[in-house]
């Protein structure tokens, strides 16, 4: 009888266990969100079915029904995308169930579809959800699921920081659709010198970001200006991307001192400048291109941060070593991005006392009972490694020295224990320490434990943008199939990018359409500015490039303003050939080193004649020079020339002439002074068959080895009957 009782009251005891588990399942989170999804999913179907619209569509109509019973019928359950080649099992679509379908563009979380055009090449069904979103795809509840956990190490990531992923598969996120953040994160790591301290994917090897030490006393005219830039550079300098380490007086001097000793192998003697004048420097200073990089105004920014504001000149510099720093940039410092200018020493004499007469008054007075007498250069050597300031300038004697600072993948794959938050109330996840760090860097800082990464200006953008590139600067362990290397286009892109950056390019010429350089605002006539290089790509010939940009010849001599020599490397130079190539209008094979030319041998010679007839009757010569030894027309204003049309041949791209000649405002930009000659500005014909004469013009110019005469007067006379050339049978 007792086993009897004993019996039924473990049968009642189950019996509730099994109806309380039974009623906790029922009332689990995703349970409740797939009902809820299930009422709203037939609502939507119905409101499809009852539209007027669709009920005239039986097709349609048909679809809707069909899709509401299917809904009707669909057991709740987990559902999951399981990768077992990538290690993941995500649970994500149990709730997120309207993620790629469209009736649920604008439901509530979690039920929205997914925003943008991701899916069209992240598929959920390869990619799951954990590779882009993060989180623990094996949860059920919503705070398991988004990783919320102490436990769990990979929390979901936020939206503002969400494509930072993108680099953990893609080699790099330049040009690449929906990875615009994370892209404007990697221009601010090299806009700021971020990897002269931190290694990252895609800046190994790279110049030095700042000028070197080297030598550096022969530059300044006193040690004053750098205890003065070392207290306080952007006071000094106004928008520099020198950071403030907040030194103090003693640490100053120390520094000073030891690089005030590093002594240089040139030899600056004396300049007179006696017969220099400060007016035409000021003139030439304009007219050779240097307003397109710097400014002479304390309260005008340069071209970049990186740039030098030169209003202090006159108080920093030294005129003996400006005068032969004019001379050859590279041989005081290789590194330097400033080219070497075409110019006499007149110029580089007046070009001097106008930069010695700037002498804006910047922060010099706080310092100036501060001197390196009895400074300590041991100590001030143990300062520059300490602070790391051999990541940014060069000092020979620490030129194998390991970088300052923490490789920025190091960051990216560390633990939220392993991150020193210090005393900080900054909030416990990755995203905010990163943020936190880059916008106060002290903030961690405790006794036991001092930072010496010193204070930058941000913008708030640059910021997020700078911790969005920082989160995953790493390759994810996943497989090859998951991996998407850079294109050609993308590693031609962002090779010359790079390079037109840092030798700031954009100063003088224009490469994105009515983006104008900055040279552009400090230039009365408009044909005296550098030619744009829009469509560069479509209009020159590659070897023709490659000579130019390895040593630059002059095209237009009656310009004070040359290109200058920037001693582009072989690579250099291939590297921008190759971004003009595939950013062409119509994108040409990279590194093609040649281009099919018409040939005289296989032109008639009725075409010739044809071509140099329509050549000296337009009258090209009146604006080109036509000169084998570049000659100029009589009589012409100089801003009426324009380029030797006898270096056509070698420099053009037929195809390019031919569009040149149809329409110049578009292949050479609205600003030129090339007339419609054979179509209007609408496209309507000028002239009998204009596409003969564009032909005959263009195979001529390339094939043009004399310098064609004007008509004479004597030949406009008519000698016989007019010929109409259109209808010549050997044509």
């Amino acid at each position: 009888m007792s086993h009897r009782l004993l019996f039924s009251a473990a049968m009642i005891v189950f019996a509730a266990l099994s109806y309380r588990v039974f009623q906790d399942e029922t009332r689990k989170e995703w349970i409740e969100y797939q009902r809820k999804f299930q009422r709203i999913h037939e609502s939507r179907l119905q409101a499809k079915i009852k539209n007027p619209i669709e009920r005239t569509n039986p097709s349609s109509k048909e679809e809707w029904e069909k899709q509401l019973r299917e809904v009707a019928s669909t057991p709740l359950r987990l559902r999951q995308v399981f990768l077992p080649e990538a290690n993941i099992r995500d649970l994500c679509t149990t709730c997120h169930l309207g993620i790629d379908n469209p009736l649920f563009a604008d439901a509530p979380e979690p039920f929205r579809t997914h925003p943008g055009e991701y899916l069209n090449q992240h598929r959920v069904e390869k990619f799951g959800c954990t590779i882009c979103h993060s989180g623990q795809g094996v949860g059920t509840s919503t705070r398991a699921a988004h990783g919320r956990q102490d436990t769990w190490f990979n929390p979901l990531i936020p939206k503002e920081y969400l494509q930072a992923t993108c680099i953990g598969c893609h080699e790099t996120p330049h040009g690449l659709k929906g990875a615009e953040k994370v892209e404007a994160g990697r221009l601010a790591f090299s806009k700021y010198g971020c990897y002269s301290c931190h290694s990252a994917r895609g800046f190994e090897k790279l110049q030095k970001f700042a000028p070197t030490f080297e030598g550096l006393k022969d530059k300044l005219a006193n040690e004053r200006w750098m205890l003065s830039w070392l207290r306080t550079p952007e006071k000094v300098r106004p928008n520099t991307v020198m950071p403030a380490f907040k030194l103090t007086d003693d640490e100053m001097r120390d520094l000073t001192a030891f690089v005030l000793s590093l002594k240089s192998e040139s030899a600056y003697p004396k300049v007179d400048l006696a017969s220099a004048s400060k007016t035409e420097g000021e003139r030439l200073f304009t007219e050779l291109g240097c307003k397109a990089c710097h400014s002479t105004s304390k309260d005008e920014a340069s071209l970049a941060r990186r740039v030098p504001n030169l209003s202090d000149a006159g108080v920093k510099l030294n005129a003996n070593w400006l005068f032969e720093y004019l001379k050859d940039p590279k041989a005081y410092n290789p590194e330097t991005p400033m080219p070497r200018l075409d110019i006499t020493e007149t110029d580089r004499k007046n070009l001097t006392v106008y930069l010695m007469s700037l002498k804006a008054s910047r922060d010099i007075v706080s310092v100036e009972k501060l001197t390196t007498k009895g400074a300590s250069i041991q100590n001030g050597e143990k300062l520059v490694q300490l602070f790391g300031c051999y990541g940014c300038h060069r000092i020979k004697s620490l030129d194998k020295a390991p970088m300052p600072g923490v490789e920025v993948a190091e960051v990216a794959k560390k633990t939220l224990d392993e991150l020193p938050f210090g005393d900080s109330k900054v909030e416990r996840t990755k995203w905010d320490w990163i943020y936190n760090k880059i916008k106060n860097p002290k903030i961690y800082e405790t006794k036991d434990m001092p930072l010496k990464m010193p204070q930058y200006q941000f913008e708030k953008e640059e910021m997020e943008s700078l911790t969005t590139f920082y989160l995953s600067n790493r390759a994810f362990p996943l497989p090859e199939k998951y991996m998407f290397a850079a294109t050609p286009g993308q590693r031609a892109a962002l090779a010359g990018d790079r390079i037109i950056t840092e030798s700031n390019c954009r100063g003088c010429h224009m490469f994105e359409e009515n983006v104008k350089p900055r040279i552009d605002q400090f230039i009365g006539l408009k044909t005296y500015v550098p030619p744009r290089l829009v469509g560069e790509g479509d209009k020159v010939q590659p070897q023709w490039a490659f000579q130019y940009l390895s040593k630059p010849v002059p095209m237009r001599p009656w310009l004070k303003m040359r290109m200058p020599t920037f001693s582009f490397s072989y690579e250099q130079a291939q590297s921008l050939i190759d971004y003009f190539s595939i950013t062409a209008t119509s994108p040409q094979v990279a590194r093609a080193p040649y281009v099919l030319l018409p040939q005289r041998e296989e032109m008639p010679k009725l075409d010739i004649d044809m071509g140099e007839y329509k050549v000296r009757s337009d009258k090209c010569m009146q604006c080109h020079p036509i000169s084998v030894e570049g000659g100029l027309p009589a009589d012409v204003k100089l801003e009426d020339l324009s380029i030797n049309l006898m270096l056509s041949k070698n420099r053009l791209r037929f195809e390019w002439i031919k569009n040149f000649l149809r329409n110049p405002d578009k292949y050479a930009g609205a600003g030129t002074k090339m007339p419609y000659v054979y179509y209007t500005p609408d496209g309507a014909p000028r002239v009998s068959d204009p596409e003969m004469w564009i032909d005959l013009v263009s195979k001529y110019l390339m094939i043009m080895d004399k310098v064609p005469t004007p008509i004479t007067e004597e030949e406009k006379k008519p000698k016989g009957p007019e010929v109409d050339w259109t209808q010549m049978e050997e044509y």
